[in-house]
C-alpha cells in the first residue's frame, strides 16, 4: 500500500507538476485530475523510472495486503486510462512484455534527475548564499547518496554477471 501521501517533483521550467495529495497533475496551464488509483501508479511507476515495474509490484505497492482478485485487470485498466490522460505531457508508459511497465518520462527533465544532481545543485546554491552548516550538511549527503548510487550499480553489474535480470527495485 502506498505510504504518505507528497508531491513526488515540481518542475516549474517544463510545466509539470504531480501533486499526489490531491491526485493531480498540473502541465502547462492545465490541470489533469487523476483517480486515487491511477496516482498510486503513476507513483510508483515515477519512483522505478528507466526500468521496468512488474506487475506484482505494482500490485503489491498499490494495494498491499488487501489485493483483491482482480488486482492485475484493475491496474490493466487504470494504466489504460492514465495514458490517456498523461499524454499531454509527453510522458509514456510502456508495457514490457511478461514484465510489467516501464515509465519514459525524459519529456521531463527534472524528474530525471538523480538524487546525487538534486543535493549538488542545493550544495551550489547553499555554497553561493554562504550558508556553510548547510552546505556542509549537503556534502555529507551528496556522498552518501554517491556511496549508495555506486552500491546499487556494483549489485546490479554483480547480478548481471549470474544471468539474473534485475526487474524491479
Amino acid at each position: 500500500m502506498i505510504g504518505q501521501r507528497k508531491i513526488v517533483d515540481s518542475a516549474a521550467h517544463g510545466g509539470f507538476e504531480f501533486d499526489y495529495n490531491h491526485n493531480t497533475i498540473f502541465f502547462n496551464w492545465t490541470i489533469i485530475h487523476l483517480t486515487p488509483h491511477e496516482s498510486d501508479i503513476l507513483q510508483v511507476l515515477l519512483g522505478n523510472r528507466s526500468r521496468p515495474t512488474s506487475m506484482e509490484v505494482l500490485i503489491q505497492k498499490v494495494y498491499g495486503m488487501r489485493e483483491p482478485n482482480s488486482a492485475a485487470v484493475s491496474i490493466r485498466v487504470a494504466v489504460h486510462s492514465l495514458r490517456k490522460k498523461i499524454l499531454v505531457t509527453g510522458i509514456e508508459i510502456r508495457a514490457e512484455p511478461r514484465i510489467g511497465y516501464e515509465i519514459n518520462a525524459s519529456a521531463v527533465p527534472e524528474l530525471n534527475r538523480r538524487l546525487s544532481d538534486k543535493i549538488l545543485m542545493a550544495l551550489n546554491l547553499a555554497q553561493s548564499s554562504g550558508e556553510k552548516a548547510i552546505a556542509e550538511y549537503l556534502e555529507a549527503a551528496l556522498t552518501l547518496a554517491e556511496k549508495s548510487r555506486q552500491k546499487g550499480l556494483q549489485h546490479d553489474r554483480q547480478l548481471a554477471a549470474a544471468g539474473v535480470v534485475r526487474l524491479a527495485a
